[in-house]
């Protein structure tokens, strides 16, 4: 109840602000217990450069809804653009030692802040990989928005000053390497499509549930008719079906007949 309504103040212009300054006066490192949400009373390790509904716990509650209902404990979970480690934390948690959590993200400051959340919570059955996810295992360039930030995009030639050179890995590669997963979380700031490209044998054979956060019209298209053309039908977080044509910005991904691909 907390989150929803913070969630709804949030949105106010004057109010948002305000809560956002007050809530970012905390001591840069400083641990705490999240605030609410389904992860309330997991400790958090706090840095200015991510978003405060982490600690405070309201962040995408209907993506932490879904993890959710869709783990079981002993589940095999990815989480491709892991950022800070908010979902592999809550994910972690779902599925218990039992099961396995795999954390990509290219960018190192993610994979400090990852390491350290789990550290801080013993959860030992998460791995973090510092790779990006995309069709094919090689090399891409990173490039943030600017200095610091704690978001990117991949793509294929160098451009801005702030653009590093990361390797990449396959869905594919992925889960010959550290096991197929029973769900994938794929947020990765419009590249979804590429990363889903280099999934031919994952979405063939071993039919893992994705959740998807859509970024664009276009890839939103891409998305859809891979997913559809590979026995898979797409929902709602809520796994409501979806009859409109417009798909909403995050979907969830079941596998229904396989086919020949």
């Amino acid at each position: 109840m907390l989150a929803a309504l913070l969630n709804v103040v949030a949105r106010i212009p004057l109010v948002g602000a305000t809560l956002r300054w007050y809530a970012h006066r905390y001591a840069e490192d400083s641990v705490v217990g999240i605030r609410s949400g389904y992860m309330q009373g997991v400790k958090w390790r706090r840095h200015h450069r991510y978003v405060n509904g982490y600690w405070l716990g309201h962040y995408e509650l209907a993506i932490q809804g879904a993890l959710v209902r869709e783990l079981k404990a002993g589940s095999v979970f990815f989480d491709v653009g892991a950022n800070a480690g908010f979902f592999t934390l809550l994910a972690a948690t779902r599925v218990g030692p039992l099961g396995k959590c795999v954390a990509f993200d290219p960018d190192r400051d993610n994979m400090e802040s990852i390491q350290e959340q789990c550290s801080l919570n013993e959860l030992s059955w998460v791995l973090v990989v510092n790779e990006a996810v995309s069709d094919s295992v090689g090399y891409a360039w990173l490039e943030r928005s600017h200095a610091g930030a704690p978001t990117a995009h991949i793509r294929d030639h160098r451009g801005a000053s702030e653009c590093i050179r990361v390797p990449t890995t396959s869905l594919d590669a992925a889960a010959k390497k550290y096991g197929a997963p029973s769900l994938v979380k794929i947020d990765i700031e419009g590249a979804e499509d590429r990363a889903l490209r280099g999934a031919t044998n994952l979405l063939r054979h071993d039919r893992p549930k994705f959740v998807i956060e859509l970024h664009s019209r276009e890839t939103a298209e891409g998305i859809r008719a891979l997913l559809l053309n590979s026995g898979y039908e797409l929902r709602s977080l809520t796994r409501e079906p979806l009859v409109d044509r417009t798909l909403p910005s995050h979907i969830l991904a079941l596998p229904t007949a396989k086919v020949s691909m």
